[in-house]
Formats: structure tokens, C-alpha cells, sequence
């Protein structure tokens, strides 16, 4: 089929329906609590919208891909054995199974792989958006190599490292002998994991679940990009069968797409499936793991040597899943350690990484038992901040979820997934960033609860559909204390209090801004449009605003609290509802508050959007 099929469904909802504003800039701000409108407002109706569903462009098969390699935080050579340690800020090398050295790499490691020759060592360092260079054979780092922004994912062959950068969306190919970049490929948002085999290179998207293909024989070449399942997020791993002839890329699916999502019906764990012959997603073979009760955040996944087996970690449920690769069935459920994040294969055995207890569980592959737990690295956490870390990424404890949904799920490394979802006790809520949100009381959109024990414990409850943290009684809109009542939830507020907003790629390399962004905060500070709401240094005024005049249906609050605009680049679709997919169409849509374009240029208004991405 030629061209493009987009097919766009509409949900109108008549109850009080009206435009709710990302922030409200008006004069008066509203006391800390919320305003309940007594009358019903009738606004502009506006559309709870499915995103639309794009028939794609064909692209070629591909030919089969065999022994390809994927990018984990496993790397494999011979004997040698290397695990990437992220909260420890190191790698860990083994060989034959035995610990021989730990090695500092570099700010927040992510994933490792190894020159054929397995005497070096390439790891990606998302904090620093740089490639550390480490000698296996003097166990040293050797090099740091400037990359792109929030490098995650990295493969080598003999003559190429290839790193697929997060933050500004590319693929960077490195000559691996003079350590010099060689290319850089622009490919669609948030690039992950790798999949390389051969002339070919396929890269899988973070929040979208599509694949993109570059042939790399030459200077590379995209081929374009597919959807292995739409409404796919938490795609960072891409693994292939053994004949390279499918790609499997474990995920959480969420629903059909919608603007506005409800978490009981919409979280679906499982393991997309791309044919690589034809590049189109086998919806009917994908295997679905939610038939096993705790089956949070599928998050890498390996092949037995035969192909018969596929194992899948799950990173908020502690544990591994053996499926039968021909009916898809999960035969069993094997308890690792805690968040483990990679699996690769040893011959008989099956190596699990657990991030956040510093080990490797060891799983007999004739047995489908652990055998072994090594200790790779002690994580440089207090007792309270891991034990945060821990509640924070698991699914495991009926007092925080009911088993399929983890704080990481929504807000993993303490992002947003690009998500709206309507099961809250006011309304469809668009998810927040939690970087640097620990500092800004009063917290949720609407501002109405004063401390950030509240918030979790009320998302733990009415969410997650745990039992919660706290005994006794609780209510998050009234002005008890709620910090001091649980050892946990303290230790998770502590933890939610470590995040920072992820930095703009969209400033100059030495973090200064660029020449449009200067003139775009010359507008933003100006006073028209500039808005008292969010100047600096916080960009919020910590204040709720009333909008009770103009109320979508759902919405039980008038009053919004002013988000900050840190980290502003990361966390599209915008407006608490999330009924806005663009910085550009938040300034030029009929919004009384935030549309300004009719006060600009067309260059200003390409200035003062460069200037809100690079906060």
C-alpha cells in the first residue's frame, strides 16, 4: 500500500469540557488547597483523542542476521566476562566466573561491549555523553571519548564501535583503531538498544516500540523505521534468534494508543516480535506475560543456543521467564536478584545482572535453578536511598503495586513516559518528570497536597493498587504529617529526592546556549510573553492558579499548580492532560494563556521554543 492510511478516532465528551492550561499566568493565585467550581462550565468541547495509526511506508526485507550482537550491561569474550555496575559508576570483570578486578569508568554506565579481540572494553557513559575506552589486559580506563547526548546503548565489530545516543536522537559510528568519530546518523527520538550483525544495524526507541535499520557496510545508510508494536515503551533491549531471521524486543505495551490511558485496562507486558524478511511486527506471535502473576517492565532477554528458549528479565519483579520460543508459553519463573536489567548466555548457563544488589545470579540451564550468586560490586548507596531505589523499581511487594506496575514503569531513571492517564482521583493526568520536583511544593498538577509523602502514598494506593506504606489511617488532603509515619515511604521520598532534571541536548557542547536560545530568553524575560509564573531560577512560582471557568469534563479541581520548566525537552505531550504534542502548537493553539505566536516573528517564535528546550 502506497502512501499513508492514518485512521483518526474521536471520543467528544460533553460534561463541563474546556481548555485546562499547563500553567495559569494570571495575577491572583488560588490558597494551597484546591478550588471546587460549584457550576459546571460548557467550554469548547475538546476531543479525547487516539493517536492516530499510521499504515508505514513498506520498507525491504532485510536478510537473515545471524549471531548478531546486542547491546547490554553483559559483554561476553572467551572466558572474560564484564558487567556494567551504574549506581556504582563501574565495570566488573570476571573470568571464568571468578571476579577479577572493578573498575571505575565513568558518570552513570549503561551498557557495555567488547572488541573481538576481548582485550577492550567500550562502555557508554550516560552522565557524562561520553564512550569510556577500558584496557581489559591492565584492567585501566584509557580513554574518554566525547560522544552525543546521553550515549545508552554501544556494539563493536573489528573495525566500529556504534553508539546510540538518547538525549539527541543518533546513532555515532567510532573507528575503534584512532578513536575518532567517524559518523553521525539522525534517527527518530530516543534511540536505545542494538542489534548488529553483518552490513546490518537495527536500533530500537525507548517510548515508541519502533525499530529503525541502517546498513553499515559503508557509510551507513537508514533504511527507515518500523513499528514492531504500537504503543510500546520501555523498549531498551533488541535481541535476535539464533538464525537471525526475527528481532524480539521485550516492552511494556500500553493500550491501543490513547491520548488518555486507565492503568487497569492499559499496562501490557510482553515481547514484540519483528520479521525481519518482511520488517513487519507479528502482532499475533508477540508473547504476552501477563499471564504470570508480577510480570513488571520486561527489560532485556536472551535466546538458549538452540533457539527453543527464550529468557526475559524483568526488572520490576525480580525474576526471569522461561517462554517456549514456538508456542510461546512461559514454562517457568525463576527468582533472581533485585532489578535485574540484563541476561546473556554461558554455554549451560544463563548470567543475570541485578542492579540494584550488586550481583550476578547464575541459572543452571538444565535445571532452570540458580546456582550461584557473585558478588560483583557494593552499591554506594545509604541503607535509606537503596532501599528507596529498591521500592522505587519493584512491583514485588503487594504494599506498593499489585504486582504489575512499579514506580519505574511511569518514571523510569525518574522521567516521564510520555503518557496521560485518566484512573486519578481529579482527572486524565499527564505523567511528570521527577527531576528537581522533590523541591517544588505543592505537588501533582493540581498542587493540592503539601508534602511529597502524600503524593506517593496516594499514587501507591489509587494507582498502583498497593496496600501502601503507611498504617492507619490516611488522607493526603488534610494537614497531617505523613512523613515520620513510615520508615519506607521516608525512604522512598528520599530516594524520588535524588532525581534531577535530565540536561538539554539542545545547547552548545560546553552547556551554554545557543545563539537562538539567547534571543529566545531575551523574549521569555521580556515580559511579553514572558510570564511571572515561571521565571527563574525555579521557573515556577510554587503557586495554584484558578481555572475553574473553563474545566474539562473529568476535572473535579479549578486550580493548577505551576510545573516547572526544567527538563521542558524530555517531557512532550504538554498541559496536565496531555492534549498537546508540541512546544510549537502549545504557543500557537487558541490558549489564552500560553499562545503568543500572533506576538512574534516566525524567527522568534523558532527562538523562544529553542530557548524552553534548553532548560
Amino acid at each position: 500500500m502506497q502512501g499513508r492510511l492514518t485512521q483518526l478516532l474521536s471520543i467528544f465528551f460533553v460534561l463541563g469540557v474546556g481548555l485546562i492550561l499547563l500553567a495559569a499566568c494570571t495575577d491572583d493565585a488560588t490558597p494551597t488547597r484546591p478550588v471546587y467550581p460549584t457550576d459546571t462550565h460548557i467550554a469548547t468541547p475538546v476531543p479525547l483523542i487516539l493517536t492516530p495509526i499510521v499504515t508505514e511506508r513498506p520498507l525491504p526485507g532485510l536478510p537473515p542476521m545471524p549471531n548478531a550482537q546486542s547491546s547490554k550491561i553483559l559483554a561476553q569474550r572467551g572466558s572474560r566476562l564484564v558487567t556494567v555496575n551504574s549506581e556504582s559508576d563501574s565495570i566488573t570483570l570476571l573470568k571464568d566466573g571468578i571476579v577479577q578486578a572493578e573498575i571505575i569508568v565513568g558518570d552513570d554506565p549503561r551498557s557495555v561491549a567488547m572488541t573481538p579481540d576481548g582485550k577492550t572494553a567500550w562502555v557508554t557513559l550516560r552522565g557524562e555523553n561520553a564512550v569510556a575506552v577500558v584496557n581489559l589486559e591492565t584492567t585501566q580506563r584509557e580513554a574518554i571519548i566525547p560522544i552525543g547526548h546521553m550515549p545508552y546503548g554501544v556494539v563493536v565489530d573489528e573495525r566500529r564501535a556504534y553508539i546510540t545516543c538518547f538525549g539527541d536522537g543518533q546513532v555515532v559510528v567510532v573507528d575503534l583503531a584512532s578513536q575518532t568519530i567517524l559518523y553521525q546518523i539522525k534517527v527518530p527520538e530516543f534511540p536505545t538498544g542494538l542489534a548488529l550483525s553483518g552490513e546490518w544495524l537495527l536500533i530500537s526507541h525507548f517510548y515508541t516500540g519502533q525499530v529503525t535499520a541502517l546498513n553499515v557496510q559503508r557509510t551507513p545508510v537508514m533504511l527507515g523505521t518500523v513499528t514492531a508494536d504500537v504503543g510500546g515503551t520501555i523498549a531498551q533491549s533488541l535481541i535476535l534468534t539464533p538464525d537471525g531471521t526475527r528481532a524480539y524486543l521485550p516492552m511494556t505495551r500500553t493500550g491501543l494508543s490513547l491520548i488518555s490511558l486507565q492503568y487497569m485496562q492499559d499496562w501490557f507486558p510482553i515481547v514484540a516480535i519483528l520479521d525481519l524478511a518482511t520488517m513487519q511486527a507479528d502482532r499475533d506471535g508477540r508473547v504476552a506475560l501477563s499471564s504470570v502473576e508480577g510480570s513488571n517492565m520486561p527489560f532485556d532477554a536472551a535466546f538458549t543456543a538452540d533457539g527453543k528458549f527464550l529468557l526475559v528479565v524483568l526488572a520490576g519483579s525480580d525474576a526471569v521467564l522461561v517462554v517456549d520460543s514456538a508456542t510461546g508459553r512461559i514454562q517457568w519463573r525463576i527468582e533472581v536478584g533485585a532489578n535485574p536489567r540484563g541476561i546473556l548466555i554461558q554455554g549451560n548457563q544463563a548470567v543475570v545482572s541485578n542492579a540494584l544488589d550488586g550481583t550476578l545470579s547464575v541459572i543452571d540451564l538444565d535445571t532452570y535453578a540458580v546456582t550461584n550468586s557473585i558478588t560483583v560490586t557494593e552499591i554506594p548507596l545509604s541503607p535509606e536511598l537503596l532501599r528507596g531505589a529498591v521500592l522505587f523499581n519493584s512491583a514485588e511487594w503487594p504494599v506498593m503495586s499489585d504486582g504489575a506496575v512499579s514506580c519505574a514503569t511511569c518514571h523510569f531513571d525518574g522521567g516521564c513516559d510520555q503518557r496521560t492517564w485518566i484512573n486519578f482521583r481529579s482527572g486524565p493526568r499527564n505523567t511528570l518528570a521527577l527531576g528537581g520536583a522533590a523541591d517544588l511544593p505543592p505537588y501533582n498538577w493540581a498542587g493540592e497536597m503539601a508534602e511529597l509523602q502524600d503524593s506517593i502514598e496516594d499514587h501507591i494506593r489509587m494507582v498502583m493498587l498497593g496496600d501502601g506504606l503507611v498504617g492507619g489511617d490516611f488522607d493526603p488532603l488534610i494537614d497531617n504529617i505523613d512523613a515520620g509515619r513510615s520508615a519506607d515511604l521516608d525512604a522512598l521520598v528520599a530516594y524520588v529526592s535524588t532525581f534531577k532534571a535530565w540536561q538539554s541536548p539542545y545547547r552548545n557542547p560546553d552547556g551554554t546556549l545557543t545563539e537562538s536560545a539567547q534571543r529566545g530568553m531575551q523574549i521569555f524575560m521580556s515580559g511579553s510573553p514572558g510570564c511571572s509564573c515561571h521565571l527563574p531560577p525555579l521557573y515556577t512560582d510554587q503557586q495554584q492558579h484558578d481555572l475553574a471557568n473553563t474545566t474539562f469534563s473529568l476535572e473535579e479541581y479549578g486550580a493548577f499548580d505551576t510545573p516547572s520548566l526544567y527538563g521542558l525537552w524530555a517531557t512532550a505531550p504538554y498541559l496536565h492532560d496531555g492534549v498537546v504534542m508540541t512546544l510549537e502548537e502549545l504557543l500557537t493553539r487558541t490558549d489564552p494563556t500560553h499562545s503568543v505566536a500572533d506576538q512574534l516573528t516566525p524567527q522568534q517564535l523558532i527562538d523562544l521554543i529553542a530557548f524552553l528546550q534548553s532548560l
